[in-house]
Protein backbone atom coordinates (compact mmCIF):
# COMPACT_ATOMS: atom_id res chain seq x y z
CA UNK A 1 0.00 0.00 0.00
CA UNK A 2 1.30 3.43 -0.91
CA UNK A 3 2.14 5.72 1.99
CA UNK A 4 -0.46 8.37 1.14
CA UNK A 5 -3.22 5.75 1.30
CA UNK A 6 -1.96 4.53 4.67
CA UNK A 7 -2.13 8.11 5.95
CA UNK A 8 -5.68 8.48 4.64
CA UNK A 9 -6.80 5.30 6.41
CA UNK A 10 -5.20 6.36 9.69
CA UNK A 11 -6.93 9.73 9.43
CA UNK A 12 -10.28 8.01 8.90
CA UNK A 13 -9.54 5.84 11.93
CA UNK A 14 -8.69 8.81 14.16
CA UNK A 15 -11.92 10.55 13.14
CA UNK A 16 -13.98 7.51 14.16
CA UNK A 17 -12.01 6.92 17.36
CA UNK A 18 -12.55 10.54 18.39
CA UNK A 19 -16.28 10.38 17.65
CA UNK A 20 -16.61 6.87 19.14
CA UNK A 21 -18.18 5.82 15.87
CA UNK A 22 -17.84 3.25 13.12
CA UNK A 23 -18.66 3.08 9.44
CA UNK A 24 -22.19 1.82 8.95
CA UNK A 25 -24.45 0.55 6.20
CA UNK A 26 -28.01 -0.69 5.86
CA UNK A 27 -29.18 -3.45 8.23
CA UNK A 28 -30.34 -6.58 6.43
CA UNK A 29 -31.33 -10.22 6.79
CA UNK A 30 -30.04 -13.48 5.35
CA UNK A 31 -32.59 -16.31 4.85
CA UNK A 32 -31.52 -19.51 6.56
CA UNK A 33 -32.26 -21.41 3.35
CA UNK A 34 -29.04 -19.89 1.95
CA UNK A 35 -27.15 -22.30 4.19
CA UNK A 36 -29.39 -25.37 3.82
CA UNK A 37 -30.73 -25.62 0.28
CA UNK A 38 -28.88 -28.28 -1.80
CA UNK A 39 -30.28 -26.93 -5.08
CA UNK A 40 -28.91 -23.48 -4.31
CA UNK A 41 -25.60 -25.06 -3.29
CA UNK A 42 -25.23 -26.60 -6.74
CA UNK A 43 -25.85 -23.18 -8.31
CA UNK A 44 -23.11 -21.72 -6.12
CA UNK A 45 -20.69 -24.40 -7.27
CA UNK A 46 -21.45 -23.86 -10.95
CA UNK A 47 -21.86 -20.08 -11.07
CA UNK A 48 -19.42 -18.97 -8.38
CA UNK A 49 -16.69 -21.51 -7.69
CA UNK A 50 -16.29 -22.77 -11.26
CA UNK A 51 -16.14 -19.26 -12.71
CA UNK A 52 -13.86 -17.18 -10.44
CA UNK A 53 -10.18 -17.45 -9.38
CA UNK A 54 -9.29 -19.07 -6.05
CA UNK A 55 -5.96 -19.03 -4.19
CA UNK A 56 -5.24 -22.75 -3.79
CA UNK A 57 -1.63 -23.05 -2.65
CA UNK A 58 1.42 -20.84 -2.09
CA UNK A 59 3.71 -20.26 -5.06
CA UNK A 60 6.57 -21.37 -2.83
CA UNK A 61 5.02 -24.84 -2.63
CA UNK A 62 5.73 -25.22 -6.36
CA UNK A 63 9.27 -23.89 -6.31
CA UNK A 64 11.04 -26.40 -8.61
CA UNK A 65 10.19 -27.90 -11.98
CA UNK A 66 8.27 -31.10 -11.21
CA UNK A 67 6.67 -29.79 -8.01
CA UNK A 68 2.93 -30.40 -8.08
CA UNK A 69 -0.14 -30.08 -5.90
CA UNK A 70 -3.37 -32.06 -6.31
CA UNK A 71 -6.62 -30.84 -4.79
CA UNK A 72 -10.35 -31.22 -5.35
CA UNK A 73 -12.18 -27.92 -5.84
CA UNK A 74 -15.93 -27.60 -6.41
CA UNK A 75 -16.14 -31.20 -7.59
CA UNK A 76 -13.19 -30.91 -9.98
CA UNK A 77 -9.90 -32.75 -9.28
CA UNK A 78 -7.10 -30.28 -10.04
CA UNK A 79 -3.38 -30.82 -10.62
CA UNK A 80 -1.17 -27.71 -10.35
CA UNK A 81 2.33 -28.20 -11.76
CA UNK A 82 5.61 -26.30 -12.13
CA UNK A 83 6.80 -26.98 -15.69
CA UNK A 84 10.32 -27.55 -16.98
CA UNK A 85 10.82 -23.89 -17.89
CA UNK A 86 9.39 -22.63 -14.62
CA UNK A 87 5.96 -21.94 -16.05
CA UNK A 88 2.84 -22.80 -14.07
CA UNK A 89 0.40 -25.33 -15.53
CA UNK A 90 -3.03 -26.37 -14.36
CA UNK A 91 -4.77 -29.59 -15.38
CA UNK A 92 -7.68 -31.78 -14.45
CA UNK A 93 -6.22 -34.65 -12.44
CA UNK A 94 -7.61 -37.34 -14.76
CA UNK A 95 -5.94 -39.69 -17.23
CA UNK A 96 -7.24 -39.29 -20.78
CA UNK A 97 -7.52 -43.09 -21.10
CA UNK A 98 -10.04 -44.15 -18.47
CA UNK A 99 -10.12 -41.15 -16.14
CA UNK A 100 -8.02 -42.48 -13.25
CA UNK A 101 -6.40 -39.85 -11.04
CA UNK A 102 -2.73 -39.36 -11.80
CA UNK A 103 -1.77 -38.12 -8.35
CA UNK A 104 -3.16 -38.47 -4.85
CA UNK A 105 -4.23 -35.32 -3.01
CA UNK A 106 -1.46 -33.09 -1.73
CA UNK A 107 2.05 -32.11 -2.82
CA UNK A 108 4.45 -34.29 -4.83
CA UNK A 109 7.51 -34.06 -7.04
CA UNK A 110 8.11 -35.93 -10.30
CA UNK A 111 9.34 -35.37 -13.84
CA UNK A 112 6.32 -37.08 -15.40
CA UNK A 113 2.83 -38.21 -14.42
CA UNK A 114 2.26 -41.94 -14.79
CA UNK A 115 -1.27 -43.28 -14.57
CA UNK A 116 -1.31 -46.14 -12.03
CA UNK A 117 -3.96 -48.03 -14.02
CA UNK A 118 -2.39 -48.58 -17.46
CA UNK A 119 0.82 -46.52 -17.30
CA UNK A 120 -0.15 -43.77 -19.70
CA UNK A 121 2.58 -41.17 -19.12
CA UNK A 122 2.33 -37.38 -19.36
CA UNK A 123 4.96 -34.65 -19.31
CA UNK A 124 4.85 -31.62 -17.01
CA UNK A 125 3.25 -29.76 -19.93
CA UNK A 126 0.35 -32.23 -19.96
CA UNK A 127 1.29 -33.86 -23.27
CA UNK A 128 0.98 -37.63 -23.61
CA UNK A 129 4.57 -38.92 -23.76
CA UNK A 130 3.96 -42.65 -23.92
CA UNK A 131 1.53 -45.53 -23.41
CA UNK A 132 1.83 -49.30 -23.71
CA UNK A 133 0.53 -50.70 -27.01
CA UNK A 134 -0.20 -47.26 -28.38
CA UNK A 135 -1.08 -48.73 -31.78
CA UNK A 136 -4.28 -50.11 -30.23
CA UNK A 137 -5.76 -46.61 -29.97
CA UNK A 138 -6.14 -45.31 -33.53
CA UNK A 139 -9.28 -43.47 -32.41
CA UNK A 140 -7.28 -41.50 -29.82
CA UNK A 141 -4.05 -40.09 -31.32
CA UNK A 142 -1.55 -38.83 -28.79
CA UNK A 143 -2.03 -35.19 -29.81
CA UNK A 144 -5.69 -35.48 -28.76
CA UNK A 145 -4.84 -36.96 -25.37
CA UNK A 146 -3.26 -33.94 -23.72
CA UNK A 147 -4.43 -33.45 -20.14
CA UNK A 148 -7.46 -31.17 -19.87
CA UNK A 149 -6.35 -27.68 -18.86
CA UNK A 150 -7.68 -25.14 -16.38
CA UNK A 151 -6.72 -21.46 -16.23
CA UNK A 152 -4.03 -20.59 -13.67
CA UNK A 153 -1.87 -17.67 -12.56
CA UNK A 154 0.49 -16.58 -9.80
CA UNK A 155 0.11 -13.42 -7.75
CA UNK A 156 0.71 -12.20 -4.20
CA UNK A 157 2.58 -15.35 -3.20
CA UNK A 158 -0.22 -17.71 -4.30
CA UNK A 159 -1.23 -19.96 -7.16
CA UNK A 160 -4.72 -19.08 -8.39
CA UNK A 161 -6.95 -21.26 -10.54
CA UNK A 162 -10.46 -21.36 -11.94
CA UNK A 163 -11.74 -24.95 -11.49
CA UNK A 164 -13.32 -25.35 -14.91
CA UNK A 165 -12.06 -27.09 -18.04
CA UNK A 166 -10.99 -24.50 -20.58
CA UNK A 167 -13.17 -24.04 -23.62
CA UNK A 168 -11.60 -24.07 -27.05
CA UNK A 169 -9.73 -20.82 -27.64
CA UNK A 170 -9.64 -19.77 -23.98
CA UNK A 171 -6.30 -18.73 -22.53
CA UNK A 172 -4.69 -20.99 -19.94
CA UNK A 173 -3.23 -17.90 -18.24
CA UNK A 174 -5.49 -15.82 -16.01
CA UNK A 175 -5.16 -12.04 -16.08
CA UNK A 176 -5.12 -12.26 -12.32
CA UNK A 177 -3.97 -8.75 -11.41
CA UNK A 178 -6.76 -7.21 -13.48
CA UNK A 179 -9.21 -9.45 -11.67
CA UNK A 180 -7.86 -8.70 -8.17
CA UNK A 181 -7.68 -4.98 -8.88
CA UNK A 182 -6.32 -2.15 -6.78
CA UNK A 183 -6.33 -4.04 -3.49
CA UNK A 184 -3.90 -6.54 -4.98
CA UNK A 185 -1.71 -3.58 -5.88
CA UNK A 186 -1.61 -2.77 -2.13
CA UNK A 187 -0.18 -6.20 -1.39
CA UNK A 188 2.20 -6.19 -4.34
CA UNK A 189 3.58 -2.88 -3.04
CA UNK A 190 4.45 -4.67 0.21
CA UNK A 191 6.34 -7.33 -1.74
CA UNK A 192 3.90 -10.24 -1.51
CA UNK A 193 4.92 -11.72 -4.87
CA UNK A 194 8.14 -12.90 -3.26
CA UNK A 195 6.83 -13.91 0.17
CA UNK A 196 7.27 -17.51 1.29
CA UNK A 197 4.97 -20.00 3.06
CA UNK A 198 6.16 -20.46 6.65
CA UNK A 199 3.15 -22.47 7.79
CA UNK A 200 0.25 -24.27 6.09
CA UNK A 201 -2.87 -25.78 7.55
CA UNK A 202 -5.86 -27.60 6.05
CA UNK A 203 -8.96 -28.66 7.96
CA UNK A 204 -12.62 -29.59 7.59
CA UNK A 205 -15.22 -27.12 8.76
CA UNK A 206 -18.76 -28.29 9.56
CA UNK A 207 -20.43 -25.16 8.19
CA UNK A 208 -21.57 -23.71 4.90
CA UNK A 209 -18.71 -22.03 3.00
CA UNK A 210 -20.27 -18.56 3.43
CA UNK A 211 -20.22 -18.63 7.23
CA UNK A 212 -16.48 -17.90 7.74
CA UNK A 213 -16.69 -14.78 5.56
CA UNK A 214 -19.68 -13.42 7.45
CA UNK A 215 -17.69 -13.66 10.67
CA UNK A 216 -14.50 -12.17 9.29
CA UNK A 217 -16.07 -9.20 7.54
CA UNK A 218 -17.35 -7.59 10.75
CA UNK A 219 -15.91 -6.60 14.15
CA UNK A 220 -19.13 -6.56 16.17
CA UNK A 221 -18.14 -9.93 17.67
CA UNK A 222 -14.58 -9.04 18.73
CA UNK A 223 -15.24 -8.02 22.33
CA UNK A 224 -17.28 -11.16 22.97
CA UNK A 225 -16.06 -14.08 20.88
CA UNK A 226 -12.42 -13.00 21.34
CA UNK A 227 -12.59 -11.70 24.90
CA UNK A 228 -9.82 -14.08 25.99
CA UNK A 229 -7.57 -13.62 22.94
CA UNK A 230 -7.35 -10.50 20.77
CA UNK A 231 -10.24 -8.31 21.95
CA UNK A 232 -8.02 -6.03 24.04
CA UNK A 233 -5.93 -5.06 21.03
CA UNK A 234 -8.82 -3.43 19.16
CA UNK A 235 -11.48 -0.78 19.59
CA UNK A 236 -15.00 -2.07 20.10
CA UNK A 237 -16.93 -2.56 16.85
CA UNK A 238 -14.77 -0.17 14.82
CA UNK A 239 -14.53 -1.01 11.13
CA UNK A 240 -13.41 0.95 8.06
CA UNK A 241 -14.19 -0.59 4.67
CA UNK A 242 -13.52 0.05 1.01
CA UNK A 243 -14.91 -1.89 -1.92
CA UNK A 244 -13.92 -2.54 -5.50
CA UNK A 245 -16.43 -4.63 -7.42
CA UNK A 246 -16.93 -7.72 -5.21
CA UNK A 247 -13.62 -7.35 -3.34
CA UNK A 248 -13.16 -5.72 0.09
CA UNK A 249 -10.45 -4.06 2.11
CA UNK A 250 -11.27 -3.75 5.79
CA UNK A 251 -9.11 -1.65 8.08
CA UNK A 252 -9.13 -2.56 11.78
CA UNK A 253 -7.22 -0.01 13.90
CA UNK A 254 -5.45 -1.29 16.98
CA UNK A 255 -5.36 0.71 20.19
CA UNK A 256 -1.63 1.18 19.63
CA UNK A 257 -2.46 3.49 16.72
CA UNK A 258 -2.71 6.30 19.27
CA UNK A 259 1.09 6.44 19.28
CA UNK A 260 1.03 7.77 15.70
CA UNK A 261 -0.57 11.02 16.86
CA UNK A 262 2.81 12.01 18.27
CA UNK A 263 4.62 11.50 14.94
CA UNK A 264 4.63 13.52 11.72
CA UNK A 265 2.47 11.99 9.01
CA UNK A 266 5.58 11.26 6.96
CA UNK A 267 6.46 8.61 9.58
CA UNK A 268 3.03 7.00 9.85
CA UNK A 269 3.01 3.26 9.10
CA UNK A 270 -0.39 1.59 9.29
CA UNK A 271 0.81 -2.02 9.32
CA UNK A 272 2.14 -2.28 12.89
CA UNK A 273 -0.98 -0.60 14.30
CA UNK A 274 -3.79 -2.34 12.45
CA UNK A 275 -5.06 -5.50 10.88
CA UNK A 276 -5.88 -5.00 7.22
CA UNK A 277 -8.20 -7.62 5.74
CA UNK A 278 -8.32 -8.24 2.01
CA UNK A 279 -11.23 -10.32 0.79
CA UNK A 280 -11.07 -11.41 -2.84
CA UNK A 281 -14.33 -12.75 -4.21
CA UNK A 282 -15.45 -15.44 -3.93
CA UNK A 283 -13.51 -17.23 -1.21
CA UNK A 284 -10.00 -15.93 -0.47
CA UNK A 285 -9.12 -13.96 2.67
CA UNK A 286 -5.72 -12.35 3.32
CA UNK A 287 -4.93 -10.66 6.63
CA UNK A 288 -1.99 -8.27 6.40
CA UNK A 289 -0.34 -7.98 9.80
CA UNK A 290 2.49 -5.60 9.05
CA UNK A 291 5.50 -7.89 8.72
CA UNK A 292 3.64 -11.01 7.55
CA UNK A 293 0.28 -12.25 6.33
CA UNK A 294 -2.17 -14.98 7.23
CA UNK A 295 -4.52 -16.20 4.54
CA UNK A 296 -7.20 -18.78 3.94
CA UNK A 297 -9.44 -19.98 1.14
CA UNK A 298 -12.71 -21.75 1.93
CA UNK A 299 -13.83 -24.50 -0.47
CA UNK A 300 -17.39 -25.89 -0.43
CA UNK A 301 -17.77 -29.65 -0.02
CA UNK A 302 -21.49 -29.92 0.69
CA UNK A 303 -24.22 -27.57 1.77
CA UNK A 304 -23.13 -27.85 5.43
CA UNK A 305 -19.47 -28.76 5.04
CA UNK A 306 -16.42 -26.88 3.76
CA UNK A 307 -12.63 -27.20 3.71
CA UNK A 308 -10.23 -24.47 4.79
CA UNK A 309 -6.77 -24.00 3.26
CA UNK A 310 -4.63 -21.79 5.49
CA UNK A 311 -1.20 -20.26 4.84
CA UNK A 312 1.14 -17.93 6.71
CA UNK A 313 3.37 -15.92 4.37
CA UNK A 314 6.61 -14.26 5.53
CA UNK A 315 9.07 -12.07 3.59
CA UNK A 316 11.80 -14.70 3.86
CA UNK A 317 12.16 -18.06 5.53
CA UNK A 318 13.66 -17.83 9.04
CA UNK A 319 17.26 -18.93 9.53
CA UNK A 320 17.55 -18.81 13.33
CA UNK A 321 15.69 -20.44 16.18
CA UNK A 322 14.72 -16.99 17.45
CA UNK A 323 13.11 -16.14 14.11
CA UNK A 324 11.34 -19.50 13.93
CA UNK A 325 9.93 -18.99 17.43
CA UNK A 326 8.78 -15.48 16.50
CA UNK A 327 6.79 -16.73 13.50
CA UNK A 328 5.42 -19.72 15.41
CA UNK A 329 4.08 -17.34 18.03
CA UNK A 330 2.33 -15.29 15.34
CA UNK A 331 0.84 -18.42 13.76
CA UNK A 332 -0.48 -19.57 17.13
CA UNK A 333 -2.03 -16.15 17.83
CA UNK A 334 -3.77 -16.01 14.46
CA UNK A 335 -5.23 -19.51 14.58
CA UNK A 336 -6.11 -19.14 18.24
CA UNK A 337 -8.45 -16.28 17.31
CA UNK A 338 -9.63 -17.79 14.01
CA UNK A 339 -10.48 -21.11 15.65
CA UNK A 340 -12.83 -19.15 17.90
CA UNK A 341 -14.52 -17.72 14.79
CA UNK A 342 -14.81 -21.08 13.07
CA UNK A 343 -16.25 -22.67 16.21
CA UNK A 344 -18.98 -20.01 16.33
CA UNK A 345 -19.80 -20.70 12.70
CA UNK A 346 -20.07 -24.43 13.28
CA UNK A 347 -22.33 -23.75 16.25
CA UNK A 348 -24.58 -21.56 14.13
CA UNK A 349 -24.79 -24.07 11.27
CA UNK A 350 -25.88 -26.76 13.73
CA UNK A 351 -29.04 -24.77 14.62
CA UNK A 352 -30.23 -23.70 11.18
CA UNK A 353 -32.41 -26.74 10.51
CA UNK A 354 -34.17 -26.38 13.89
CA UNK A 355 -36.67 -23.82 12.64
CA UNK A 356 -35.74 -21.35 15.38
CA UNK A 357 -34.76 -18.75 12.81
CA UNK A 358 -36.09 -18.22 9.32
CA UNK A 359 -33.41 -15.60 8.71
CA UNK A 360 -30.20 -14.27 10.24
CA UNK A 361 -29.87 -10.62 11.20
CA UNK A 362 -27.09 -8.23 10.14
CA UNK A 363 -26.85 -4.92 11.97
CA UNK A 364 -25.64 -1.63 10.54
CA UNK A 365 -21.99 -2.30 11.44
CA UNK A 366 -22.19 -5.77 9.85
CA UNK A 367 -22.87 -4.27 6.44
CA UNK A 368 -19.79 -5.80 4.81
CA UNK A 369 -21.14 -9.25 5.64
CA UNK A 370 -24.46 -8.23 4.12
CA UNK A 371 -22.74 -6.91 0.99
CA UNK A 372 -20.88 -10.21 0.64
CA UNK A 373 -24.23 -11.98 0.47
CA UNK A 374 -25.62 -9.44 -1.97
CA UNK A 375 -22.66 -10.06 -4.28
CA UNK A 376 -23.17 -13.83 -4.16
CA UNK A 377 -26.88 -13.36 -4.87
CA UNK A 378 -26.10 -11.13 -7.84
CA UNK A 379 -23.90 -13.85 -9.36
CA UNK A 380 -26.24 -16.81 -8.86
CA UNK A 381 -29.38 -14.87 -9.78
Amino acid sequence: MQHDEQVALVQRAFALIDSKGSERGEPSTSPVERYLDPVRFERELEQVFRQYPLALCPSGALARPGDSFAIDVAGLPLLLVRGEGGQLNGFVNACRHRGTRLQAAGPAHQRAFVCPYHSWTYGLDGALRGRPHGEDFPQAPAKNCVLARVAVAEALGFVWAVPRVLKEGESAQLDIMSYLGRFAADLRNWGYDGWQPFHQREFSNAANWKIPFEGNLETYHFQYAHRNSIAGLFHDNLLIADHERQHRRIFLPKRSMESLRELPQSEWQAGPHSNIIYYFFPATFILHEGDHANAFTVLPESVGQSRVLGTTLVPEMPKTEKAINYWNKNVASFWGALDEDFAMGVSAQSTFASGANSALQFGATEWCSAKFHADVEAVIG
